[in-house]
């Protein structure tokens, strides 16, 4: 019973870590998590705007979930995925719309910088 205690907390503090170090690479800045990560001024506006985008994404997908849980519209919608929990799809909900947007955002200021570079000959 004391080991597996021991193992719970350990998973705790690790998964602790890990979130703490990870939020310095996925914001890019050095200030949250400890992490120099040495990007430069426009991927950490990417990367900054990619993590705005998926929270608007993620508050928007609750907001819909619980009006159609409050209309009782909710016909067992959750139970498409078989016996994965809600807040394991929120979870990949965010994730993965993190990375979209952020291929997005990075396809679309490299595409503007390149066009700045092009108008600015003389």
């Amino acid at each position: 019973m004391l080991i597996l205690e021991l193992v719970s907390f350990g998973i705790i503090v690790f998964a602790g870590l890990v979130i703490f170090f990870a939020s310095g690479w996925f914001t890019g800045t050095d200030e949250f998590g400890g992490v120099n990560t040495r990007d430069s001024e426009r991927l950490k506006i990417i990367k900054q705007k990619a993590i705005v985008s998926s929270w608007i994404l993620l508050v928007m997908v609750f907001f819909l979930s619980s009006v159609f849980e409050f209309l009782q519209l909710n016909n067992g919608g959750w139970n498409l995925f078989g016996s994965i929990k809600p807040e394991l799809l929120y979870l990949l909900v965010a994730v993965i719309s993190y990375f979209v947007y952020y291929w997005m955002y990075k396809r679309r200021l490299s595409s503007s910088t390149s066009l700045q570079g092009n108008t600015d000959r003389s």
